[in-house]
């Protein structure tokens, strides 16, 4: 089969490398497979390239570059596939366009529950017949493209995310190469410098942490690049624990700096299925995260839970939970262990590769989920 994967931009961020890692998965499998963007040609865009894939770029400056549709047309023409298969709302509108002139089925999928560009919603509800599919997540995001979308739930189709499967090396390891100090208590954030990701609330938390009784012995180690840098930057320089928070920007060996933490906190308004606590789960690090719907659906049974849910999604709900972790090793040492079997049980590149080919055939043959 021949397959077009085409995603808004393939800059570094958690949809693009999981379309890398499915992009992989489908050639593996034996599929001719051709990734494309709309925006110019980005880092994972370069790193597909050299792995030997075909790459192009429609190269749009803005939402009102309008030529990115012929650009597109003539890309997507070159390649002949069977099927377009697009993430993200400006990739899925234009899919949807360029595929009803090339008489192309096209599937599309959401890989968030937005809630900053409501728009967003509004464009997926009026375009939603121009398809032959939706592939969503999660339970959690298939409830509510159906709601937000208005999409038949017979044409959406729940494929489980794959995650990144490492070795990490061994805690001191890690801490050697991260220069911690090896008795320290870590707390690890990593993804796009972004206003939901919140990361200031967990500064504000780790401010609390630090200073009461040994809070000097707490690190807080930050990985990501994103809009949001100078602000967190700001507002780390107003922190009276500064030299115990490191930025560390774009890490490409993400895995070892969750492997030197005793925790990964992710405190987000809105999340899709972030790669990150995914990634942290299967090395097996204690991940804390925000009461919302797809975290809960990632915690799995209460009696039972992968990991742990802040109180209220306040930074003293968050602080208490840092501090649970803490008080607590072996409570939390037995859910992330928990978390490590199930993600990597459930959720390889190969299982998310056969349930993307799955959805694929149905959409092809005219078959409902």
């Amino acid at each position: 089969m021949r397959v077009s994967l085409l995603i808004t931009d393939l800059n570094r961020g958690g949809a693009p490398l999981r379309i890398a890692r499915l992009a992989r998965g489908l050639r593996d499998a034996g599929h001719h497979v051709s990734v494309g963007c709309l925006a110019e040609l980005g880092p994972v865009g370069g790193d597909l390239r050299d792995a030997g894939f075909d790459v192009f770029a429609a190269g749009a400056r803005s939402v009102l570059s309008f030529g990115v549709f012929g650009r597109l047309e003539r890309a997507l023409r070159d390649r002949s596939p069977h099927i377009i298969h697009s993430t993200l709302v400006h990739a899925n509108f234009a899919a949807r366009v360029v595929g009803r002139r090339m008489k192309t089925p096209v599937i599309t999928s959401t890989a968030t529950v937005e809630v900053e560009r409501r728009w967003h919603a509004l464009v997926e509800r009026w375009t939603r017949k121009w398809d032959c599919g939706h592939i969503v997540n999660s339970r959690v995001l298939a409830d509510h493209v159906i709601r937000a979308f208005g999409r038949d739930p017979r044409r959406v189709f729940v494929v489980p995310p794959s995650a990144e499967m490492v070795a990490p090396p061994s805690r001191d390891e890690a801490r050697r190469a991260l220069g911690l100090p090896l008795d320290a208590f870590v707390i690890a954030w990593a993804g796009r410098l972004d206003p939901v990701k919140r990361v200031d609330m967990l500064i504000d938390a780790f401010d609390r942490i630090a200073g009461k009784p040994g809070g000097s012995g707490a690190r807080l180690l930050i990985a990501g690049e994103g809009a949001d840098r100078a602000r967190i930057e700001r507002r780390l320089t107003a922190s009276p624990f500064a030299n115990q928070i490191s930025m560390l920007g774009w890490m490409t060996d993400v895995a070892r700096v969750f492997a030197a933490a005793d925790c990964v906190a992710i405190p987000s308004r809105t999340e899709g299925m972030p790669n990150v606590v995914l990634e942290a789960m299967a090395i097996g690090v204690p991940v804390i995260a925000s009461p919302l719907p797809v975290m809960c659906e990632l915690a799995g049974p209460a009696d039972a839970p992968r990991l742990l849910l802040m109180g209220d999604g306040t930074a003293a709900a968050l602080t208490s939970a840092i501090e649970r972790v803490r008080a607590n090793r072996d409570e939390a040492s037995e859910a992330a262990d928990r978390a490590s079997h199930w993600v990597r049980t459930e959720l390889s590149v190969e299982e998310t590769t056969r349930a993307t080919l799955r959805a694929y055939e149905r959409c092809l043959e005219g078959k409902t989920a």
